[in-house]
Protein backbone atom coordinates (compact mmCIF):
# COMPACT_ATOMS: atom_id res chain seq x y z
CA UNK A 1 0.00 0.00 0.00
CA UNK A 2 1.06 3.55 -0.58
CA UNK A 3 0.29 4.89 2.87
CA UNK A 4 0.32 2.12 5.45
CA UNK A 5 -2.23 2.37 8.24
CA UNK A 6 -1.16 0.95 11.58
CA UNK A 7 -3.72 2.78 13.69
CA UNK A 8 -4.97 2.92 17.24
CA UNK A 9 -6.97 5.52 19.05
CA UNK A 10 -9.23 7.47 21.37
CA UNK A 11 -11.56 10.32 22.24
CA UNK A 12 -10.39 13.79 23.11
CA UNK A 13 -9.81 14.82 26.70
CA UNK A 14 -11.54 17.98 27.94
CA UNK A 15 -8.55 19.76 29.45
CA UNK A 16 -7.09 22.72 27.59
CA UNK A 17 -3.40 23.50 27.16
CA UNK A 18 -2.07 26.79 28.51
CA UNK A 19 -1.84 29.43 25.80
CA UNK A 20 1.94 29.65 26.27
CA UNK A 21 2.30 26.07 25.13
CA UNK A 22 1.23 27.07 21.62
CA UNK A 23 4.01 29.60 21.24
CA UNK A 24 6.65 26.89 21.09
CA UNK A 25 8.57 24.58 23.35
CA UNK A 26 9.45 25.30 26.97
CA UNK A 27 12.20 27.89 27.27
CA UNK A 28 15.72 27.07 28.37
CA UNK A 29 15.96 23.66 26.73
CA UNK A 30 19.39 22.05 27.10
CA UNK A 31 21.40 20.57 24.30
CA UNK A 32 20.28 17.36 22.64
CA UNK A 33 20.52 14.41 25.02
CA UNK A 34 20.86 16.44 28.24
CA UNK A 35 18.40 16.04 31.10
CA UNK A 36 15.51 18.47 30.74
CA UNK A 37 15.26 20.94 33.66
CA UNK A 38 11.64 20.01 34.42
CA UNK A 39 12.24 16.25 34.47
CA UNK A 40 12.28 14.28 37.69
CA UNK A 41 14.92 11.64 38.23
CA UNK A 42 12.24 9.01 37.54
CA UNK A 43 11.35 10.67 34.23
CA UNK A 44 15.01 10.76 33.27
CA UNK A 45 15.39 7.06 33.99
CA UNK A 46 12.47 6.45 31.64
CA UNK A 47 14.22 8.39 28.89
CA UNK A 48 17.22 6.08 29.41
CA UNK A 49 14.87 3.14 28.84
CA UNK A 50 13.80 4.75 25.56
CA UNK A 51 17.48 5.14 24.63
CA UNK A 52 17.95 1.43 25.30
CA UNK A 53 14.91 0.64 23.15
CA UNK A 54 16.33 2.63 20.23
CA UNK A 55 19.92 1.43 20.77
CA UNK A 56 19.99 -0.74 17.60
CA UNK A 57 19.60 2.44 15.56
CA UNK A 58 22.11 4.51 17.53
CA UNK A 59 25.35 3.10 16.14
CA UNK A 60 25.80 5.85 13.57
CA UNK A 61 25.84 3.61 10.49
CA UNK A 62 22.13 2.89 9.92
CA UNK A 63 18.95 4.81 9.13
CA UNK A 64 16.93 5.42 12.27
CA UNK A 65 14.24 7.56 13.82
CA UNK A 66 13.34 10.79 15.57
CA UNK A 67 11.35 10.43 18.79
CA UNK A 68 9.21 12.95 20.64
CA UNK A 69 7.59 12.33 24.03
CA UNK A 70 5.24 14.95 25.53
CA UNK A 71 3.43 15.01 28.85
CA UNK A 72 1.29 17.87 30.14
CA UNK A 73 2.77 20.29 27.64
CA UNK A 74 6.38 19.48 28.50
CA UNK A 75 8.80 17.73 26.18
CA UNK A 76 10.22 14.74 28.06
CA UNK A 77 12.24 13.51 25.08
CA UNK A 78 13.12 15.01 21.71
CA UNK A 79 15.90 13.03 20.16
CA UNK A 80 17.27 11.48 16.98
CA UNK A 81 18.75 8.00 16.51
CA UNK A 82 20.73 6.93 13.46
CA UNK A 83 21.39 8.71 10.18
CA UNK A 84 19.15 10.85 8.01
CA UNK A 85 21.52 10.42 5.07
CA UNK A 86 23.92 7.48 4.88
CA UNK A 87 26.01 9.02 2.12
CA UNK A 88 26.70 12.30 3.94
CA UNK A 89 26.62 10.70 7.42
CA UNK A 90 24.08 13.33 8.51
CA UNK A 91 22.58 12.42 11.87
CA UNK A 92 18.85 12.43 12.56
CA UNK A 93 17.85 15.24 14.90
CA UNK A 94 14.75 17.15 16.05
CA UNK A 95 15.02 19.35 12.93
CA UNK A 96 15.19 16.44 10.45
CA UNK A 97 12.19 16.45 8.09
CA UNK A 98 10.30 13.24 7.27
CA UNK A 99 7.43 12.46 4.91
CA UNK A 100 4.56 11.72 7.32
CA UNK A 101 2.85 9.37 4.84
CA UNK A 102 -0.63 8.51 6.19
CA UNK A 103 -0.15 10.59 9.34
CA UNK A 104 -0.77 13.43 6.85
CA UNK A 105 -4.44 12.44 6.78
CA UNK A 106 -5.11 14.25 10.06
CA UNK A 107 -4.05 17.53 8.42
CA UNK A 108 -6.41 16.88 5.51
CA UNK A 109 -9.25 16.20 7.93
CA UNK A 110 -8.40 19.36 9.90
CA UNK A 111 -8.63 21.43 6.71
CA UNK A 112 -12.04 19.90 5.95
CA UNK A 113 -13.24 20.71 9.48
CA UNK A 114 -11.99 24.31 9.16
CA UNK A 115 -13.93 24.73 5.91
CA UNK A 116 -17.03 23.15 7.49
CA UNK A 117 -16.95 25.66 10.34
CA UNK A 118 -16.63 28.47 7.79
CA UNK A 119 -19.69 27.24 5.94
CA UNK A 120 -17.75 26.33 2.79
CA UNK A 121 -18.88 22.70 2.90
CA UNK A 122 -20.81 20.20 5.00
CA UNK A 123 -19.83 16.72 6.13
CA UNK A 124 -23.07 15.54 4.48
CA UNK A 125 -22.31 17.13 1.10
CA UNK A 126 -22.27 14.55 -1.71
CA UNK A 127 -19.17 14.08 -3.82
CA UNK A 128 -21.22 15.09 -6.87
CA UNK A 129 -21.54 18.64 -5.48
CA UNK A 130 -17.83 19.18 -6.05
CA UNK A 131 -17.24 16.85 -9.00
CA UNK A 132 -20.35 16.39 -11.14
CA UNK A 133 -18.22 14.50 -13.67
CA UNK A 134 -18.18 11.47 -11.35
CA UNK A 135 -20.65 8.61 -12.00
CA UNK A 136 -24.06 8.59 -10.32
CA UNK A 137 -22.70 6.85 -7.21
CA UNK A 138 -21.12 10.19 -6.25
CA UNK A 139 -24.60 11.44 -5.36
CA UNK A 140 -24.65 8.98 -2.44
CA UNK A 141 -21.01 9.31 -1.38
CA UNK A 142 -20.58 12.03 1.24
CA UNK A 143 -17.64 13.99 2.60
CA UNK A 144 -18.10 12.05 5.84
CA UNK A 145 -17.81 8.75 3.95
CA UNK A 146 -14.48 9.95 2.59
CA UNK A 147 -13.28 11.08 6.03
CA UNK A 148 -14.01 7.81 7.81
CA UNK A 149 -13.10 5.36 5.00
CA UNK A 150 -16.59 4.15 4.14
CA UNK A 151 -16.82 5.55 0.59
CA UNK A 152 -16.15 2.37 -1.39
CA UNK A 153 -13.90 4.21 -3.87
CA UNK A 154 -11.44 1.95 -5.71
CA UNK A 155 -7.74 2.38 -4.98
CA UNK A 156 -6.16 4.89 -7.36
CA UNK A 157 -2.70 3.33 -6.97
CA UNK A 158 -3.95 -0.07 -8.09
CA UNK A 159 -5.78 1.58 -10.99
CA UNK A 160 -2.67 3.39 -12.24
CA UNK A 161 -0.82 0.07 -12.39
CA UNK A 162 -3.77 -1.94 -13.71
CA UNK A 163 -4.35 0.52 -16.56
CA UNK A 164 -0.65 0.53 -17.43
CA UNK A 165 -0.30 4.26 -16.78
CA UNK A 166 2.68 3.76 -14.48
CA UNK A 167 5.42 1.16 -14.46
CA UNK A 168 4.63 -1.68 -12.05
CA UNK A 169 8.33 -1.95 -11.15
CA UNK A 170 8.43 1.75 -10.28
CA UNK A 171 11.31 2.58 -12.60
CA UNK A 172 12.17 6.31 -12.93
CA UNK A 173 11.66 8.14 -16.19
CA UNK A 174 8.03 7.26 -16.82
CA UNK A 175 4.70 8.98 -16.22
CA UNK A 176 4.42 10.72 -12.83
CA UNK A 177 0.72 11.42 -12.24
CA UNK A 178 -0.57 14.37 -10.24
CA UNK A 179 -3.56 14.45 -7.91
CA UNK A 180 -5.62 15.84 -10.79
CA UNK A 181 -4.69 12.77 -12.84
CA UNK A 182 -5.72 10.50 -9.96
CA UNK A 183 -9.04 12.33 -9.61
CA UNK A 184 -9.74 11.97 -13.34
CA UNK A 185 -8.91 8.27 -13.18
CA UNK A 186 -11.41 7.73 -10.34
CA UNK A 187 -14.05 9.77 -12.16
CA UNK A 188 -13.99 7.19 -14.95
CA UNK A 189 -14.63 4.21 -12.67
CA UNK A 190 -18.30 3.20 -13.09
CA UNK A 191 -18.60 1.17 -9.88
CA UNK A 192 -17.69 1.41 -6.23
CA UNK A 193 -16.20 -1.47 -4.26
CA UNK A 194 -19.29 -1.37 -2.02
CA UNK A 195 -22.21 0.93 -1.30
CA UNK A 196 -21.18 4.01 0.73
CA UNK A 197 -21.46 3.29 4.44
CA UNK A 198 -21.91 -0.45 4.08
CA UNK A 199 -18.30 -1.32 4.92
CA UNK A 200 -15.11 0.15 6.38
CA UNK A 201 -12.11 -0.10 4.06
CA UNK A 202 -9.00 2.01 4.44
CA UNK A 203 -8.89 4.33 1.43
CA UNK A 204 -6.04 6.47 0.19
CA UNK A 205 -8.33 7.45 -2.68
CA UNK A 206 -10.80 9.00 -0.25
CA UNK A 207 -8.21 11.34 1.25
CA UNK A 208 -6.74 12.21 -2.13
CA UNK A 209 -10.26 13.25 -3.18
CA UNK A 210 -10.73 15.22 0.06
CA UNK A 211 -7.65 17.30 -0.84
CA UNK A 212 -9.28 18.11 -4.17
CA UNK A 213 -12.50 19.08 -2.36
CA UNK A 214 -10.44 21.42 -0.18
CA UNK A 215 -9.11 23.09 -3.32
CA UNK A 216 -12.63 23.43 -4.77
CA UNK A 217 -14.15 24.81 -1.58
CA UNK A 218 -11.29 27.17 -0.71
CA UNK A 219 -10.26 28.11 -4.26
CA UNK A 220 -6.67 27.64 -3.17
CA UNK A 221 -4.08 24.97 -3.70
CA UNK A 222 -4.19 22.35 -0.95
CA UNK A 223 -0.60 23.12 0.04
CA UNK A 224 -1.33 26.85 0.29
CA UNK A 225 -4.50 26.36 2.30
CA UNK A 226 -2.71 24.19 4.85
CA UNK A 227 0.16 26.66 5.03
CA UNK A 228 -2.09 29.68 5.63
CA UNK A 229 -4.63 28.03 7.94
CA UNK A 230 -2.65 25.43 9.90
CA UNK A 231 1.12 25.61 9.56
CA UNK A 232 1.69 29.37 9.76
CA UNK A 233 -0.80 30.04 12.61
CA UNK A 234 0.93 27.35 14.69
CA UNK A 235 4.47 28.40 13.82
CA UNK A 236 5.09 25.10 12.04
CA UNK A 237 7.74 26.71 9.89
CA UNK A 238 9.43 23.42 8.95
CA UNK A 239 6.23 21.85 7.63
CA UNK A 240 5.05 21.78 4.02
CA UNK A 241 3.18 19.70 1.47
CA UNK A 242 5.20 18.09 -1.29
CA UNK A 243 3.20 18.26 -4.54
CA UNK A 244 3.66 18.77 -8.26
CA UNK A 245 5.35 22.14 -7.63
CA UNK A 246 8.22 20.04 -6.20
CA UNK A 247 9.13 22.36 -3.30
CA UNK A 248 12.47 22.02 -1.55
CA UNK A 249 12.25 20.19 1.78
CA UNK A 250 15.11 21.48 3.89
CA UNK A 251 17.10 18.96 5.94
CA UNK A 252 14.97 16.09 4.68
CA UNK A 253 15.85 12.50 5.55
CA UNK A 254 16.49 10.00 2.77
CA UNK A 255 14.44 6.83 3.09
CA UNK A 256 15.95 3.36 2.83
CA UNK A 257 15.21 -0.32 2.93
CA UNK A 258 17.51 -2.99 4.32
CA UNK A 259 18.74 -5.54 1.75
CA UNK A 260 21.17 -8.44 1.87
CA UNK A 261 23.87 -6.17 0.46
CA UNK A 262 23.19 -3.18 2.70
CA UNK A 263 20.80 -0.23 2.70
CA UNK A 264 19.12 0.89 -0.51
CA UNK A 265 17.76 4.38 -1.21
CA UNK A 266 14.06 3.91 -2.09
CA UNK A 267 12.89 7.53 -2.08
CA UNK A 268 11.63 7.48 -5.65
CA UNK A 269 8.08 6.52 -6.52
CA UNK A 270 6.06 7.51 -9.59
CA UNK A 271 3.22 8.53 -7.24
CA UNK A 272 5.34 10.91 -5.14
CA UNK A 273 3.42 13.99 -6.36
CA UNK A 274 -0.03 12.94 -5.10
CA UNK A 275 -1.19 14.49 -1.84
CA UNK A 276 -4.04 14.52 0.67
CA UNK A 277 -3.53 10.90 1.70
CA UNK A 278 0.12 11.70 2.40
CA UNK A 279 2.98 14.07 1.48
CA UNK A 280 3.02 16.39 4.50
CA UNK A 281 6.71 16.74 5.42
CA UNK A 282 7.64 17.87 8.91
CA UNK A 283 9.88 17.46 11.98
CA UNK A 284 9.25 16.25 15.51
CA UNK A 285 9.76 19.85 16.67
CA UNK A 286 6.78 20.97 14.60
CA UNK A 287 4.75 17.94 15.66
CA UNK A 288 4.95 19.26 19.22
CA UNK A 289 3.09 22.37 18.10
CA UNK A 290 0.51 20.28 16.26
CA UNK A 291 -0.10 18.06 19.28
CA UNK A 292 -0.55 20.96 21.65
CA UNK A 293 -3.08 22.84 19.52
CA UNK A 294 -5.40 19.84 19.62
CA UNK A 295 -6.14 20.66 23.28
CA UNK A 296 -7.37 24.13 22.29
CA UNK A 297 -9.80 25.92 19.98
CA UNK A 298 -7.16 27.85 18.09
CA UNK A 299 -8.01 26.14 14.78
CA UNK A 300 -11.55 24.79 15.30
CA UNK A 301 -14.06 24.33 18.09
CA UNK A 302 -13.61 21.36 20.39
CA UNK A 303 -17.11 20.18 19.49
CA UNK A 304 -16.01 19.89 15.85
CA UNK A 305 -12.68 18.26 16.70
CA UNK A 306 -14.48 15.71 18.86
CA UNK A 307 -15.99 14.27 15.68
CA UNK A 308 -12.47 13.52 14.42
CA UNK A 309 -11.80 11.57 17.62
CA UNK A 310 -15.12 9.69 17.59
CA UNK A 311 -15.57 6.38 15.79
CA UNK A 312 -17.63 6.48 12.64
CA UNK A 313 -20.56 4.10 12.15
CA UNK A 314 -21.64 1.92 9.26
CA UNK A 315 -25.17 1.93 7.87
CA UNK A 316 -25.97 -0.97 10.22
CA UNK A 317 -24.83 1.03 13.25
CA UNK A 318 -21.57 -0.86 13.80
CA UNK A 319 -18.65 1.32 14.87
CA UNK A 320 -15.63 1.43 12.54
CA UNK A 321 -12.89 2.39 15.01
CA UNK A 322 -11.91 5.36 12.82
CA UNK A 323 -12.90 9.02 13.01
CA UNK A 324 -11.67 11.81 10.74
CA UNK A 325 -8.00 11.05 10.06
CA UNK A 326 -7.54 9.28 13.41
CA UNK A 327 -7.93 5.72 14.61
CA UNK A 328 -10.16 5.50 17.69
CA UNK A 329 -9.81 2.74 20.31
CA UNK A 330 -8.82 1.82 23.84
CA UNK A 331 -5.25 0.78 24.54
CA UNK A 332 -4.62 -1.29 27.67
CA UNK A 333 -7.49 0.43 29.45
CA UNK A 334 -6.64 3.98 28.33
CA UNK A 335 -8.42 5.97 25.65
CA UNK A 336 -6.16 6.77 22.69
CA UNK A 337 -6.22 8.38 19.25
CA UNK A 338 -3.44 7.49 16.85
CA UNK A 339 -2.31 6.88 13.30
CA UNK A 340 0.61 5.33 11.46
CA UNK A 341 1.91 5.72 7.96
CA UNK A 342 4.36 4.30 5.47
CA UNK A 343 5.57 5.54 2.09
CA UNK A 344 8.79 4.61 0.32
CA UNK A 345 11.08 3.92 3.30
CA UNK A 346 9.36 6.33 5.67
CA UNK A 347 7.54 4.84 8.67
CA UNK A 348 5.64 7.20 10.99
CA UNK A 349 3.37 7.10 14.01
CA UNK A 350 1.61 9.38 16.49
CA UNK A 351 -0.20 8.16 19.62
CA UNK A 352 -2.12 10.58 21.82
CA UNK A 353 -3.59 9.78 25.25
CA UNK A 354 -5.61 12.98 25.81
CA UNK A 355 -6.83 12.21 29.33
CA UNK A 356 -3.20 11.76 30.43
CA UNK A 357 -2.02 14.66 28.21
CA UNK A 358 0.59 12.25 26.86
CA UNK A 359 1.82 11.88 23.27
CA UNK A 360 4.48 9.86 21.46
CA UNK A 361 5.66 10.68 17.93
CA UNK A 362 8.05 8.37 16.07
CA UNK A 363 9.33 9.25 12.58
CA UNK A 364 11.68 6.85 10.78
CA UNK A 365 13.48 6.62 7.43
CA UNK A 366 13.85 2.82 7.38
CA UNK A 367 11.30 0.61 5.64
CA UNK A 368 11.74 -2.27 8.12
CA UNK A 369 11.23 0.00 11.15
CA UNK A 370 7.91 -0.46 12.99
CA UNK A 371 7.07 2.92 14.58
CA UNK A 372 3.77 1.71 16.05
CA UNK A 373 5.48 -1.03 18.04
CA UNK A 374 8.14 1.40 19.26
CA UNK A 375 5.52 4.00 20.21
CA UNK A 376 3.55 1.37 22.12
CA UNK A 377 6.64 0.35 24.09
CA UNK A 378 7.46 3.98 24.87
CA UNK A 379 3.90 4.56 26.08
CA UNK A 380 4.23 1.55 28.37
CA UNK A 381 7.48 2.93 29.81
CA UNK A 382 5.77 6.15 30.88
CA UNK A 383 2.16 5.07 31.52
CA UNK A 384 2.44 1.47 32.73
CA UNK A 385 1.08 2.26 36.19
CA UNK A 386 -2.11 3.63 34.59
CA UNK A 387 -2.58 0.72 32.17
CA UNK A 388 -4.43 -2.56 32.62
CA UNK A 389 -2.43 -5.55 31.40
CA UNK A 390 -3.81 -9.04 30.69
CA UNK A 391 -2.86 -11.83 33.09
CA UNK A 392 -1.29 -14.88 31.46
CA UNK A 393 -2.25 -18.40 32.52
CA UNK A 394 -0.73 -21.80 31.81
CA UNK A 395 -2.46 -23.99 29.22
CA UNK A 396 -1.40 -27.56 28.50
CA UNK A 397 0.20 -28.53 25.17
CA UNK A 398 -2.64 -30.91 24.32
CA UNK A 399 -5.00 -27.90 24.20
CA UNK A 400 -2.62 -25.61 22.33
CA UNK A 401 -1.93 -28.18 19.64
CA UNK A 402 -5.64 -28.19 18.69
CA UNK A 403 -5.17 -24.73 17.19
CA UNK A 404 -2.28 -25.52 14.86
CA UNK A 405 -3.25 -24.90 11.26
CA UNK A 406 -3.78 -22.47 8.42
CA UNK A 407 -6.38 -19.70 8.77
CA UNK A 408 -7.73 -17.96 5.68
CA UNK A 409 -8.57 -14.26 5.80
CA UNK A 410 -9.00 -14.20 2.00
CA UNK A 411 -8.03 -16.59 -0.82
CA UNK A 412 -4.45 -15.33 -0.94
CA UNK A 413 -4.29 -14.14 2.67
CA UNK A 414 -3.31 -17.05 4.94
CA UNK A 415 -2.15 -16.89 8.57
CA UNK A 416 -0.35 -19.89 10.05
CA UNK A 417 -0.54 -21.02 13.68
CA UNK A 418 2.25 -23.34 14.89
CA UNK A 419 3.24 -25.03 18.16
CA UNK A 420 6.91 -24.58 19.03
CA UNK A 421 8.81 -24.92 22.32
CA UNK A 422 5.60 -25.30 24.31
CA UNK A 423 3.92 -22.18 22.93
CA UNK A 424 1.63 -21.10 20.10
CA UNK A 425 3.02 -18.85 17.37
CA UNK A 426 1.09 -16.96 14.72
CA UNK A 427 2.66 -16.06 11.38
CA UNK A 428 0.59 -13.42 9.52
CA UNK A 429 0.45 -13.35 5.71
CA UNK A 430 3.23 -10.76 5.80
CA UNK A 431 5.71 -10.12 8.56
CA UNK A 432 7.38 -12.02 11.38
CA UNK A 433 5.64 -14.57 13.58
CA UNK A 434 4.39 -13.60 17.04
CA UNK A 435 4.15 -15.62 20.22
CA UNK A 436 0.60 -16.02 21.54
CA UNK A 437 0.17 -15.91 25.31
CA UNK A 438 -3.01 -17.50 26.79
CA UNK A 439 -5.41 -15.70 29.11
CA UNK A 440 -7.92 -18.58 28.83
CA UNK A 441 -8.00 -21.85 26.92
CA UNK A 442 -9.34 -20.04 23.84
CA UNK A 443 -8.20 -16.42 24.27
CA UNK A 444 -4.67 -15.12 23.70
CA UNK A 445 -2.66 -11.92 23.36
CA UNK A 446 0.52 -11.18 21.46
CA UNK A 447 3.68 -11.16 23.56
CA UNK A 448 4.96 -7.53 23.72
CA UNK A 449 1.72 -6.51 22.04
CA UNK A 450 -0.88 -7.01 24.75
CA UNK A 451 -3.42 -4.85 22.95
CA UNK A 452 -3.73 -7.42 20.13
CA UNK A 453 -6.06 -10.26 21.20
CA UNK A 454 -7.08 -13.50 19.46
CA UNK A 455 -9.93 -15.93 20.09
CA UNK A 456 -10.09 -19.49 18.73
CA UNK A 457 -13.59 -20.81 18.03
CA UNK A 458 -14.33 -24.52 18.55
CA UNK A 459 -16.92 -26.94 17.27
CA UNK A 460 -18.81 -29.34 19.58
CA UNK A 461 -15.90 -31.78 19.44
CA UNK A 462 -13.37 -29.17 20.56
CA UNK A 463 -11.75 -28.69 17.16
CA UNK A 464 -10.76 -25.17 16.07
CA UNK A 465 -12.92 -23.87 13.23
CA UNK A 466 -11.86 -20.21 13.05
CA UNK A 467 -9.74 -17.49 14.61
CA UNK A 468 -10.82 -13.91 15.40
CA UNK A 469 -8.41 -11.03 15.85
CA UNK A 470 -9.68 -8.30 18.17
CA UNK A 471 -7.81 -5.17 17.16
CA UNK A 472 -9.49 -2.08 15.66
CA UNK A 473 -12.55 -4.15 15.06
CA UNK A 474 -12.90 -7.91 14.78
CA UNK A 475 -11.54 -9.89 11.83
CA UNK A 476 -12.27 -13.62 11.57
CA UNK A 477 -10.28 -16.16 9.55
CA UNK A 478 -11.61 -19.65 8.79
CA UNK A 479 -9.41 -22.65 9.49
CA UNK A 480 -8.30 -24.37 6.29
CA UNK A 481 -6.47 -27.41 7.62
CA UNK A 482 -2.96 -28.00 8.97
Amino acid sequence: MKRILLLAALTLGASAAPAAALAGEPSGLPREGDTLPYQTTAAYSKSVQVDDLLAPWSKGDTPGAAVLVIQKGQILMKKGYGLANLESKTAIGPDTAFDLASVSKQFTSMAIMILAERGKLSFDDPLSKFFPEFPSHAQKTTVKNLLNHTSGLPDYMELFVKTGKIDKDNKPGGFEPTSKDALELLAHQPELRFAPGDKWEYSNSGYMVLAQIIEKASRERYAQFLKENIFQPLGMNRTLVYDDTRPEVRNRAISYERTESGYKNIDYNALNLIYGDGNVNTTVQDMYKWDQVLYTEKLIKQSTLLQAFTSGKLNNGKETGYGFGWGVADYLGLRRVSHSGGWAGFRTHISRFPAQRFTVVVLSNLGQFNPGVIANKIAKIYLAEKMTFPVAIKVGPEVLQRYVGRYELAPDDIATVSFEDGSLWLKPPQGEKDKLVPISETDFFVEDGEEVRFTFHLDKDGNATSLTRHYYGDVTALRKGH
